[in-house]
């Protein structure tokens, strides 16, 4: 059988030792009768103390050292040996010794309380110092000392004044840490900052938004407040804004969404780069959202059949009847209190509150449809069936789409549509199934790249805020419409 030892960590005890004071060990087994089912327990509870891997088996032991008293029926080991603490060497630090300079003459030059100086006491200068500190030169200039000062001290510390930095220092404000000016020139960093291709698309861009009445916006203050506000006249006329100049310019207030919307910024965080508070990034925010919104719409085009001809991609010259490209892409949201709420957002495709929404693009990847903002539970067919789809299909117009869209029977006469094949049960592809499939999925693929670069505004590729779901089909709209700015996807 071998010989046993004791199952508690830290003891060597066999049944063959004996203690120094003559003592035989006994190596006691764990209770194993069903009347003794809670002694057990509590044997098991106890060992795993100190032992978490225990094993219980057969040959578990246990010695008479972990025992009160001489060992009956109802006896429990209580003893165990306690841990020994780790000791962690720390490195003693360095000690090194500066050498004596000039900023130790302040231990001898010291101040009485309130800067008051003792009379007929004349100022002591080291001598074996050839520099005297700004405080003993205060000291010196208000007991009347007429002792020169070294050429080593500058004029600004001779009169006890500040220079001229200083004051412009007292008086300046808190700009912010980033403005359009650093993006000039630089194309990369405006890029990765809005999104846009180069500071001059954003510069001309902002231009145009300015001509459209940038400069000039009613700020949202709510919904009872703008509601009984009147359009100020400013809006309408050529009359300058009144009142007080406001902190961020308009250009900063642009950067500042642009900001939200490529990088998904916090507000918080966008009101110490901007150096605001987060009521006013929370007031630009909701302002230039609805602003922009209005003002992207022309970036969505619906272009002829004849326009799509003359751009046809090469990967498309098998499919030239087609017109546009669809899919729908979700966003994820925060999961909201309201049960109504959760259930309209869920998403069994990705297991989450999401909101969904459908993009349909031409054959080079230019984005020509944008549905409106769908909860995470509407299907695909469904949106396609109450959105502005439809009506804008022409007889000839082929629709490429995933093999999810069943829409065969909405479509209208003469349109047709473009789905891989679908396979029932467990068979097998045949040849000519797998090569249309092949052939389909090499096209639309085009929408999947349109995808990723909508995606890259990570306002849409992380989670949405609950306080800002209302400004989610917005967000999305002007995301996807700034991605028309950018290269052809395909030539």
């Amino acid at each position: 059988m071998g010989r046993k030892y004791c199952c508690v960590p830290g003891c060597s005890n066999t049944s063959s030792t004996i203690t120094p004071e003559g003592v035989k060990i006994v190596l006691h087994r764990l209770p194993m009768s069903e009347k003794k089912a809670k002694i057990k327990q509590e044997w098991i509870r106890r060992l795993r103390n100190v032992r978490a891997n225990l094993i219980v088996n057969d040959s578990t032991r246990v010695c008479s050292e972990h025992f009160e008293g001489e060992f009956n029926d109802s006896s429990v080991p209580t003893i165990f040996p306690s841990k020994k603490p780790t000791v962690v060497k720390i490195r003693r630090p360095v000690v090194r010794h500066l050498e004596e300079t000039s900023c130790n003459i302040e231990e001898e030059v010291v101040f009485d309380d309130f800067y008051q100086i003792k009379e007929n006491v004349a100022p002591k200068v080291p001598e074996e110092h050839e520099t005297v500190t700004k405080h003993a030169l205060f000291r010196f200039k208000e007991e009347g000392c007429n002792t020169e000062l070294p050429e080593t001290c500058s004029k600004d510390i001779q009169v006890g004044e500040p220079s001229p930095l200083m004051k412009d220092a007292s008086v300046q404000v808190s700009l912010p840490y980033i403005s359009p000016e650093d993006l000039r020139n630089n194309d990369e960093k405006t890029r990765f900052y809005t999104g846009f291709v180069s500071f001059a698309m954003f510069w001309h861009y902002l231009t145009t938004l300015v001509k459209h009445g940038a400069n000039k916006l009613y700020y949202w203050e709510g919904e009872q407040r703008c509601a009984n506000t009147s359009v100020p006249a400013y809006h309408q006329t050529e009359v300058h804004k009144p009142g007080r100049k406001r902190f961020l310019r308009p250009d900063d207030e642009f950067l500042l969404v642009c900001m939200r919307l490529r990088l998904g910024l916090l507000q918080e965080h966008l009101a110490d780069i901007f150096c605001a508070s987060t009521t006013t990034v929370s007031r630009i925010i909701n302002t230039w959202m609805n602003f922009l919104y209005d003002h992207c719409k022309g970036l969505i085009p619906w272009p002829s059949r004849e326009q799509i001809l003359c751009n046809i991609p090469s990967g498309f010259r098998d499919y030239r009847n087609c017109r546009i490209v669809i899919d729908c892409t979700e966003l994820y949201t925060e999961k909201p209190s309201s049960l109504v709420a959760q259930w309209l957002t869920w998403s069994e495709y990705k297991h989450s509150n999401t909101f969904k929404i459908l993009i349909g693009v031409a054959p080079n990847g230019l984005v020509t449809f944008v549905s409106r903002l769908w909860c995470g539970n509407a299907s695909d067919r469904h949106i396609v069936q109450h959105d502005d789809l439809l009506p804008k299909l022409s007889q000839g117009d082929m629709v490429m789409a995933d093999k999810g869209f069943t829409i065969e029977d909405l479509l209208p006469a003469d349109v047709d549509l473009n789905i891989p094949p679908r396979i029932p049960g467990n068979r097998q592809m045949t040849q000519s199934e797998f090569f249309k499939t092949q052939a389909i999925a090499s096209a639309r693929i085009v929408v999947e790249m349109k995808m990723e670069q909508v995606k890259n505004y990570r306002i849409l590729g992380g989670t949405l805020p609950l306080n800002e779901a209302h400004l989610a089909e917005q967000m999305a709209f002007i995301c996807i419409a700034w991605t028309n700015l950018l290269p052809p996807l395909m030539k």
